[in-house]
Order: structure tokens, then sequence, then C-alpha cells
């Protein structure tokens, strides 16, 4: 049964209509209002739930509806084509597509009665298609609660994540505009980082991101060319080493030997008394003799004066070999992120730089000692730190690495700073599919569909098996006998009647004794001819009629009083054992005919013992005065229900009772 139209959004009239507020719908429903309130949209509805199609859909692709089920089953425009819900309308749509007034009606499929194994087997595959209908609308129905729940989570993580993404700037539309549709392709795209661990990252890892994603790009900065060959110094300590070790033969004058620094001074003073050509000693003017001269040049040998010159060139090779990198500030101008790990790396570099320095210096002091001292071998040169050395082009590396990384985003920077949001996004989008449990409700979803499709592909073979069988089990004729047996009651003659054209695969509608087919029905003997054709469709194909949701729009259009409760006992009679009845009219002694039968069925509900709740209820639909105009259902006031304002215009019941013969029914 159906319990609720929860939802009609631009379908017709109804523009945004919602029945939270009225009362469910029971077994019988009577449903009240005027030309053009909407009552033929309604109908329309009822005719997509039978049709499992969204007919409104033609003239509006954005039309939605929702119709809730007693087994809490939902049936919205997308999930009809598998509803398994059967209901029958009469409406003009009914009329149009069954009956051309022109031409023909089409067949009327009865089981014949007689061929009792048939419709034994036909009963046992209805049985289970019906059953299997059933599973398949519950694991539709089931999929799209899954699906909403899914789309919901995907709608709230969206705006979690857009506000969670503004930290990282404005400019970027992608982010500005970011939705579920973005996150639902995202997560698909990226299924595999979003389900690893290692994707949600650590505050400082995320602060780190943040920083870098600024949209804020810098321009370009050198790398620093300095080297260190730390094998050279090896090779040079060694060198030293032995320089250092080493000393000119001569014939020394132990007194210069003994002190270096008079040594320095005589050494010098010959140079200049060479210059000079002076033959008195420029210091206390005595005369140098030969001999003096001798032992002096002796001491300073040819030999001597080229190892004094080594040791120079030593001490001006050592100073050249001193680290001077210049300024090293250029680490302000890199991108903030990698600020922090330049001024580690510059830090490490500069102490590395006064260590590798100092030893240096400390060899450079060795030759001195040794150029004022030729003859002293007592030296000990040690290694400047291997530690030193090698964490020097560590760090050098590194700061040149993060040079690289700096001018590679200066260079790329949308497509950089764009891979640094996307691990936000992939930060953000990971936490939120964990905490959800996304793929594990994607997955029941889709077996959910899967077990659906399944199902449905098992009825669809059953269906054409049924059908199969109903087409030899079905008789024409028969259908047309029993058509032709309620025009005659319904009408109170029987010059009208239906007869089987084979070559039309229809029915002709027939007048008189010669029995040709006319063509100048009145409105109301194709008003006749059309709801009774309707009601013996109902048995068509061995039907069960308390299976069936039966909806009548206004069977009684052109009816004088006596076929308006021809109409009314009609419809009683064989509506009565529905599932579900609703009917709708804009014809108020219809109306009251049908308000005083259900009314009546209410109070003897209420006055069994024990009483029954009530089964039958009222409604009317009602359109807005402004433009453009829009409809709603509504629960009927009291004094509808109750005839309490009933027109003078309207029939009374005994009147229209003594025009009929109700026992015919």
């Amino acid at each position: 049964m159906i319990t609720k139209i929860k939802k009609l959004k631009n379908f017709g009239i109804f523009r945004d209509y919602s029945g939270d507020n009225i009362q469910a719908f029971g077994k019988f429903n009577l449903i009240y209002g005027w030309n053009g309130s909407g009552k033929s949209t309604l109908s329309k509805l009822f005719e997509s739930l039978e049709k499992r199609k969204n007919l409104q859909a033609t003239a509006d692709a954005n039309c939605e509806f929702s119709v809730i089920l007693d087994s809490e089953v939902v049936i919205t425009e997308k999930t009809i084509p598998q509803s398994s819900t059967a209901v029958r309308t009469f409406n003009a749509g009914f009329i149009k597509e069954n009956i051309d007034w022109d031409s023909s009606v089409k067949s009327i499929l009865l089981v014949a009665k007689e061929k009792i194994d048939d419709r034994k087997v036909l009963e046992v595959l209805k049985s289970q298609q019906e059953a299997d209908l059933k599973s398949v609308e519950r694991s539709n129905n089931d999929a799209s609660k899954a699906t909403a729940e899914l789309q919901k989570f995907l709608t709230d993580s969206a705006k979690r994540t857009k506000t969670s993404l503004q930290i990282i700037g404005t400019e970027d539309n992608h982010y500005i505009n970011y939705n579920r549709t973005k996150l639902e392709s995202f997560i698909a795209s990226n299924s595999e980082a979003v389900r690893a661990p290692s994707s949600i990252l650590q505050d400082d890892e995320l602060l780190a991101l943040v920083v870098a994603a600024k949209p804020v790009s810098k321009p370009q900065i050198s790398s620093i060319t300095s080297s260190l060959d730390a094998a050279k110094l090896k090779d040079a300590q060694s060198r030293l080493q032995a320089l250092l070790k080493h000393t000119a033969t001569s014939i020394v004058l132990s007194r210069l030997k003994e002190n270096p620094d008079i040594q320095t001074w005589v050494q010098t003073g010959l140079a200049i008394h060479n210059d000079h050509k002076s033959e008195n000693c420029e210091f206390c003017g005595a005369m140098l003799t030969l001999s003096r001269l001798d032992e002096i040049n002796a001491h300073f040998s040819d030999e001597y004066r080229h190892f004094q010159s080594r040791l120079v060139s030593a001490e001006q090779w050592l100073r050249q070999q001193v680290l001077d990198l210049g300024d090293l500030s250029q680490g302000d101008q890199l991108y903030e992120e990698m600020q922090a790990e330049y001024a580690n790396a510059r830090d490490l570099v500069v102490t590395h730089v006064a260590t590798i320095n100092g030893g240096i210096a400390h060899w450079q002091e060795l030759l001195q000692e040794k150029i004022a001292d030729q003859f002293r071998i007592d030296f000990t040169v040690p290694s400047i730190d291997p530690a030193a050395c090698a964490g020097f082009d560590a760090a050098l590396e590194q700061m040149n690495k993060l040079t690289v990384r700096h001018n590679k985003k200066t260079e790329d920077f949308t497509k950089e700073t764009g891979a640094i949001k996307r691990k936000i996004e992939l930060h953000y989008a990971a936490i939120e599919v964990k905490a959800f449990g996304y793929f594990a409700k994607i997955q029941k979803r889709d077996a959910l569909s899967r077990q659906a499709s399944e199902i449905q592909s098992k009825a669809n073979a059953r269906q054409r098996e049924i059908l199969a069988l109903e087409a030899s089990l079905s008789n024409e004729v028969l259908g047309a006998e029993e058509f032709n047996k309620h025009l005659h009651i319904f009408l109170g003659r029987s010059d009208l009647c239906l007869r089987f054209n084979p070559q039309m695969l229809g029915y002709e509608i027939n007048r008189g004794t010669e029995q040709r087919h006319v063509k100048d029905l009145s409105e109301g003997e194709k008003t006749a001819i059309a709801f009774v054709y309707f009601i013996t469709k109902l048995s068509e194909g061995d039907n069960d009629l308390a299976k069936l949701i039966i909806v009548v729009d206004d069977p009684i259009s052109s009816f004088d009083s006596n076929h308006l409760f021809h109409a009314y006992s009609y419809l009683r009679h064989h509506c009565t054992p529905a599932l579900q009845l609703f009917v709708l009219t804009h014809n108020f002694n219809f109306f009251k005919l049908v308000r005083d039968w259900l009314e009546g069925n209410n109070t003897n509900r209420k006055n069994r013992r024990p009483p029954r709740p009530a089964n039958s209820f009222f409604y009317t639909v009602e359109a807005s005065t402004s433009n453009p105009r829009k409809s709603t259902l509504k629960d009927a006031p009291k004094s509808l229900c109750s005839g309490q304002l009933i027109p003078d215009t309207v029939l009374s019941f005994s009147s229209a009772f003594a025009g009929a013969s109700p026992s015919l029914y």
C-alpha cells in the first residue's frame, strides 16, 4: 500500500509539495478538488507508478517525487523503474492509450477457467515473480538509502574540506567552489592513496604544506659553487709533514742555527748588503771581511734559499685553500617552507668551515715557524677533521638541493603549488573517508545493486515466460463477453457491445441488432464504455484484485444522476476487494456518494468488538490563486467529511438510488 506522497517538486502544478503533515493514506482514499486544481496531475503520478516510468519527465526533466509504501520502501523518480508496486489507473491517459473512438478498443485478455493445470503453473510463476520483484525493490531501496547516505556524507565532507582548504588561500577557483562532485571525483581517482594511512599527515607536516601552498611566487637564486677536496687536503697533510721534516744541506753557523731570530736578521741583512754592494756593515760601520761574508754565504747556500722558496710557496698555497663561501644570507629569499631546513644546513656549513679553516690556519702557523727556522724538524702536522669535511660536503649539498627545489617551484609555480594543494586535499579526504567507512559502504551499496540486477534479470526472463503462458491461456472473445455483460448492466440496455476483430487485434464498438460499427457515441456512452472497460481489464491475466492499488480519476464527467449512481455502485462493488483504492473527483454529488459509503465503513469498523481503526480517509486538492499557481494535497475539512456543508444542487441519496438497481452489482 501507498502510505504517503512525501514530495512533489516541479511535478506539474505541484511545484514544491511536502506531504509530511497530512493523514497517511488508508485502504480507501477519497480526494475532492475542482477542475484545474491538480487532480489529473496526481493521477499522472499514479500512472507513472503503474508504468514504472516518470511520465512527467517529458514536460519537466527536473521534476522530482517521493512516494512511501507501508513497507517503508521509498519510490522516487530515480528508482521507479525498479518498483514492483501493482497500480492500475483510470484517467484520461488510460482512455487515450486503450480506446480509439473512431477505430477500435484494445483487447481484454481474460484467462479461461477450464485450463486448471496451466493456471496453477501461472500462479506459481506469478508468486515467484512477486517475491523477486519485492526483493529487487527492497535491494534497490536499500541501495538508494545507501546512496543517499553516501551523497550526504560527500556533501557534508566537501563543506568541511572546503572550510579547511580556505587556509591555503582563496585564489584557486577549484577550492573556492569545492563541492560534493569534486570530492567524489577526487576519491575515485585517488582511491589507493586515500586508503593509505600515510596520507593522513601529522600536524607539523600539514602546517609545512599549508605554508608551501601560499600563492606567492619568488625569484630564482644561485647555487653555491664552492667545493672542498678532502682527498687533496689529506695529500697536503702528508706533503707538508715531509716538508717540515726536511732541511737544506749547508755549512751551518752554530750561532745562527741556535738563534733563528738572529738568523732571519742576518739573512735579511745579507740581502740588503748585496743589493747595495756595501763593503761596510750597515749596522756598525765596520768593514765586512771576505772571510766573514764567505761564512755567512755558506750558511745561506743556494739549496737553503731554494728550500726557503718552497716553504714560502707552500704557505701561499695553503692561503688559497682557506674556504670563503661569501654571503650565505640568501636563505631568506627561499620559500618559507624551505627556510628552516636551509638555515640548519647553513649553520652546519659555517661550523664545518670554521673547523676546516682552523686546521689550515694551524698548518700555516707551522710553516711560518719552519720558514723562521729551516733547521728545526720537530713538527707534527695534524689532519683536517674528516668529519668536518664530510659534514661540510653534506650540508652544502643540502643547501644547493633546497636552492634547486626553490628554483623548480618558481619555474613551475602553478604545477608545484597544485601538487602541494592536492596533498592537503588528500589529507582531509583520507581523514573523512576513514572516519565514515566510505569504501565499506560503497562495497555494500554496490553489492545491493548487483543483487537487485541479478534478481531483476531472472525476473525479466520469468516475465517473458509468464506472458507466453498468459497468451496461451487468454481469450479475447471471453474478454468481450465479460465486458458486454457489465456494460449492459451499467447502461441498463444492450444496444452497445464490443466484438473482437482478429484483423484489427482489438474490438469494434457496435450498435443495434445489425451490429454496425458506431462512431457517433455520446459523451456519456464514451465515459461508460471507458470505465467498464477499465474495471473489466482489472481481471486481465487472472489478476488478483486484492494485490492491486486502484486509482480512479473522475469516472462520471458526463453522467446524468442515474449514471452517476451506477458509476458509484459499480466502483464500490468491483473495487472494494482491492488492496487500496484512490478516488479523485470534482463532482460533489459523486463525492458525497463515495464519502457516505466510506464514512459508513469507518463507523462499522468503530462499532466492531473490539473496535478497529478507520481505514477510509478524505482529502482535498487545492490550487493557489497566485501566479504561478501551485497545488497542494490537504486533509479534507471536517465539514466536508461529515456532510455538514452539502450544496442544494446535490441529489439526495434516495433520489439517486431510485434510478438504479444496486442488486445487479
